[in-house]
């Protein structure tokens, strides 16, 4: 997870789901492994004497785990706040979030207009308008901030008459389901902390089917409105997810594995699953009136190309789908795409070096261009069955909005505009750049420059890593970018080997031993900042948020010499532990990604075991009910860091996931890490 600060909802309905499905779909990659440099060995020992000290009530015992929270973040608090950057970054990053957001549009049959805004508030709230730019109605009650409650993705029903909307609690991820009626009332319709409700796939104004996820099992299950019943209909090992139905028929993709997936169908009349496709890659499976589903696949690909959209009758036999046939291969990433059955048309994402195209295709191939506001980034899309488009769109210089475009029109049209209280971003200098890896693979990475930055050694640099694995940095409008270029510091953030935005090559390029090039790749962007004379060691840090944590912690340990100071937000520091305590339903997958359990492969790519070659100072941070990243993984290392002598804070947010929940938190969470790296890097 990146540091961007635009709060997305994601999107609902039936959809090729490549960027906001479930976590698991953003880490699609294949067993295909590079060759890297000289592995290194882990010295154990003396970290599983401290290990043993901590790990009989790390995950267990609260009484000890809040008194470790507690006095870890009291001594990171007087650490931060005595840094003599502390208070003006505070006060200046609060300011600048002060602009806010717009995006996640829907338009239902009737015209009315839904979307997510966060304005002047703590976090987000749900809005509707029956025209764009018209005086917005709030539907969320002011009240969930003060309980932690959150607002996700939602699903409209097509006649306007109601939606349903997914609700978290203080970033927990066990999404509830909550039921708005177009008069405004509300209720809650399924809750529980310990269980994920998928999101409703809408039967009749009384039913809808959903899956039931408890982070050991999922469900396919039937819910009734009137009598609150919940019939539980099919389950399986391992990560599978409930895409579209019709006709009592339940389209799902099976994940065996991060890099193996397959389109699956079962049938709520007789009980039956059975395969429609071969494994490989499928991002959906979406049904047309006339009963094909199409899907976003590789099995129209040759090797080294992008993934297609395609169609094909289900057939009897999953390894020859019947008739698959091509709908359209732009040649370029597919971002995300939404697909209307009614409509028999799809509104398309497209990646061009980061930055986003938009198109509608209909299922014969034909394409027609969607005219953008400017260069930038699009998410979000959604098409109505009349042909009605929407999207959220941002870039460097843009604030976030939402845009609606209906078949008639020549142009999109904003909702509505967000304020930037006298800010101007038209001065973001970034550029996409290229830099050589250690096996001369050339890497391309996004390049902030302050303003008068010269290649003389003197331009402090933030490194930052993004999430994922497969994230990828791009182009965003991001508040906190602007604030550090001001501060005279340049960021770059490099999209390496397993990276999406560049085809399923290069994305599933840093599986297992492959990590190891990967990693290559993220240390070599330090070289490359000091090769072509933007900076030296001694002004640089690195960042990275999950997946980028862990990159963050890998680099702290093996190449201390080449930064001043380390943030690692959430970050992975031991590859078991991870897996052993994440989600368990990807356990497969995660295991094919990164290791086995057990392995050799997964202690040597575990920074934990080689905490001794840390020489930086670190901040390390975690979230109390983060889903992914447990917490009681950087509270591990933390302590052995400390145990070791290293210089090391820590802070767990106790209302936080995987991720700051509100917008105060975010100020401070962003304050405290740009502070510590100022101490470092700020001359």
């Amino acid at each position: 997870m990146g540091k961007d600060l635009v709060m997305e909802y994601g999107k609902a309905g039936a959809a090729i789901t490549r960027a906001a499905c479930a976590f698991v779909l953003l880490m699609l990659a294949a067993t295909a492994v590079l060759a890297a440099g000289p592995r290194p060995t882990p010295e154990t020992e003396g970290v599983e004497a401290i290990l043993a000290d901590i790990d009989p009530w790390v995950v267990s015992d609260t009484t000890r785990i809040v008194e470790f929270i507690g006095r870890h973040n009291a001594a990171t608090e007087e650490r931060i706040t005595s840094s003599p950057h502390w208070q003006t970054t505070l006060e200046e990053l609060t300011d600048i979030l002060g602009i806010d957001y717009l995006g996640a549009p829907q338009v239902d049959s009737t015209g009315r207009i839904y979307f997510a805004m966060r304005l002047t508030g703590e976090q987000s709230a749900l809005f509707s308008m029956d025209r764009p730019r018209a005086w917005p109605t709030q539907i969320t009650p002011n009240g969930w901030t003060e309980k932690g409650l959150e607002p996700g993705t939602f699903r409209l029903d097509p006649d306007g008459d109601y939606l349903y909307l997914r609700v978290m609690k203080h970033g927990d991820e066990d999404w509830d389901i909550w039921r708005f009626e177009r008069d405004g009332s509300y209720r809650v319709l399924l809750e529980d902390r310990a269980i994920s409700f998928g999101m409703p796939h809408i039967v009749d104004d009384d039913s809808f089917y959903f899956t039931i996820d408890n982070t050991e099992q999922i469900w396919l299950a039937r819910y009734d409105v009137s009598t609150a019943a919940v019939d539980t209909l099919y389950t399986e090992p391992g990560a599978y997810y409930l895409i579209d139905h019709k006709d009592g028929k339940l389209a799902c993709i099976r994940f065996l594995s991060f890099s193996e997936s397959q389109i699956i169908e079962f049938d709520v009349a007789t009980g039956d699953v059975r395969e429609l496709t071969p494994v490989g890659i499928y991002w959906s499976a979406d049904y047309t009136v006339d009963g094909e589903i199409v899907t976003l696949t590789d099995a129209l690909s040759a090797e080294g190309e992008h993934l297609k959209v395609a169609a094909f009758t289900p057939g009897d036999d999953p390894a020859e789908p019947g008739d698959m046939r091509l709908i359209y291969d732009p040649g370029l990433e597919i971002d995300d795409a939404y697909f209307n059955r009614d409509a028999g048309a799809a509104c398309v994402v497209l990646n061009r070096e980061g930055y986003a195209e938009v198109v509608t295709v209909d299922l014969a191939g034909s394409v027609s261009e969607i005219p953008l506001p400017g260069v930038g980034i699009v998410s979000e899309p959604f098409m109505d069955a009349g042909g009605t488009v929407a999207f959220s769109f941002n870039s460097p210089s843009t604030t976030p909005t939402g845009f609606v475009m209906l078949p008639e029109w020549e142009t999109p049209v904003s909702i509505g505009e967000v304020a930037t209280f006298g800010y101007d971003f038209t001065g973001t200098n970034v550029s996409v750049v290229h830099y050589p890896s250690t096996d001369g693979e050339m890497i391309p990475a996004l390049l902030y420059l302050p303003e008068g930055a010269e290649r003389d050694g003197a331009t402090p640099f933030i490194v930052e890593y993004h999430g994922g694995p497969p994230g990828q940095s791009r182009p965003y409008f991001q508040r906190n970018i602007a604030y550090i270029l001001s501060r005279g510091v340049g960021f770059l953030f490099p999209n390496v080997r397993g990276s999406t935005g560049y085809g399923p090559a290069w994305e599933r390029a840093d599986n297992l031993e492959g990590r190891y090039q990967a990693l290559e790749d993220a240390e070599a962007a330090l070289d490359y900042l000091i090769d072509e004379g933007w900076t030296t060691p001694e002004r640089t840090a690195i960042w990275g948020a999950s997946y980028g944590g862990y990159t963050v912690n890998y680099l702290a340990v093996h190449a201390p010499e080449k930064f001043a100071v380390a943030v690692s937000d959430v970050g992975v520091a031991d590859v078991d532990w991870s897996t052993e305590y994440s989600d368990q339903t990807f356990r497969e997958g995660w295991e094919r990604e990164m290791a086995p359990v057990g392995s050799e492969l997964a202690r040597n790519l575990s920074p934990i075991y080689f905490a001794g070659e840390v020489r930086r100072p670190m901040l390390i941070t975690a979230g109390f009910n983060d889903p992914r990243v447990h917490p009681s993984g950087p509270r591990r290392f933390v302590h052995v860091l400390e145990r070791l002598g290293k210089d090391a804070y820590y802070y767990e947010e106790m209302e936080a996931g995987h991720g700051a929940t509100t917008k105060s938190m975010m100020a401070r969470d962003l304050a405290r890490s740009y502070a510590f790296m100022f101490d470092a890097i700020l001359k």
